[in-house]
């Protein structure tokens, strides 16, 4: 979040880049977690800004008459069962920290319901999906080698194969659930070192989460279809490697760019509707007509 709170001039800058529809799904203002610049202060009011991209798609979404409806089409194609009462949830944060992150991850925006959990992770203009910091040498003192491997993490003193295992986080516990990689081998380099460990992250809170409540999961990256990183990653040969790891059915991931999403809300909402779901889509293209020039 920001480091300082948001006064009514800076709301009003941040309202100017969010689609109308939008708009009460982040209401208190006041009490939404903005994303900021490395906590220096708020960045929702640029046009390339992804949580403002984010809170007009599913924003829009959380307030549709037609939720239900447009959440049961997805999730057919997840293959997750129906249901009849779908939730949004913007910037969702673990309130049970079950993973036992120091600093919890915080999703995009989730769809819950008596039987199902989607996460989404957006993206738009980002350069990729986060890195572990532990291996960073831009840090001052590393606190991983690289590799899954046994290590003395130099700062702490901690033994183990993963820095963050030894500080109590749980990702290896559940990551051979949903990936081809056992908690008991090494690995050199560990292969949650880079560009593959936010993923990791989320699929494994998803996971996890959604074992606690007995709940059917899916994870969904929903990404601006253009000249951008992570539309690109998305056909690479590294991300069908990345897709080769995943356990068979565990886990059902999929990506979406905002443009299909917008279409199957179109497609799947009552006929009143498609007036609101077509301006979105423009408000989308012109977003990203604007942020790939």
């Amino acid at each position: 979040m920001p480091k300082h709170p948001l006064t009514a001039s800076d709301w009003q800058r941040i309202r100017a880049n969010l689609f109308p529809a939008a708009i009460p799904a982040v209401e208190p203002w006041q009490a939404f977690p903005w994303h900021s610049s490395s906590g220096r202060g708020f960045d929702t009011h640029k046009p390339h800004s992804s949580q403002a991209l984010a809170i007009d798609v599913f924003g829009t979404l959380q307030g549709s008459p037609s939720r239900d409806a447009i959440l049961n089409a997805l999730a057919e194609r997840m293959g997750l069962p129906p249901s009849r009462d779908w939730q949004i949830s913007l910037e969702w944060l673990d309130p049970d920290n079950l993973l036992g992150e120091r600093r919890q991850s915080q999703i995009d925006a989730i769809a819950r319901s008596a039987e199902n959990l989607i996460f989404f992770e957006c993206k738009f203009t980002e350069q990729s999906a986060g890195a572990c910091t532990q291996p960073d040498p831009r840090r001052d003192m590393r606190q991983c080698n690289g590799n899954y491997a046994l290590q003395t993490n130099p700062i702490n003193g901690e033994t183990a194969r993963c820095a963050l295992t030894a500080k109590g986080i749980r990702y290896w516990e559940h990551i051979p659930e949903i990936f081809s990689f056992s908690a008991d081998q090494e690995y050199s380099p560990c292969p949650f070192a880079g560009s593959w460990y936010q993923w990791m992250r989320n699929l494994v809170q998803c996971s996890a989460i959604a074992h606690h409540y007995h709940l059917r999961p899916a994870f969904v990256i929903a990404y601006a279809d253009g000249p951008f990183a992570v539309a690109k990653e998305i056909r690479s040969p590294a991300w069908q490697g990345f897709l080769s790891t995943l356990q068979p059915r565990h886990l059902p991931l999929a990506t979406l760019s905002y443009q299909e999403l917008i279409a199957l809300a179109k497609q799947n909402s009552a006929p009143q509707e498609t007036p609101t779901w077509q301006a979105l889509g423009e408000w989308v293209d012109e977003k990203i007509i604007r942020s790939a020039s």
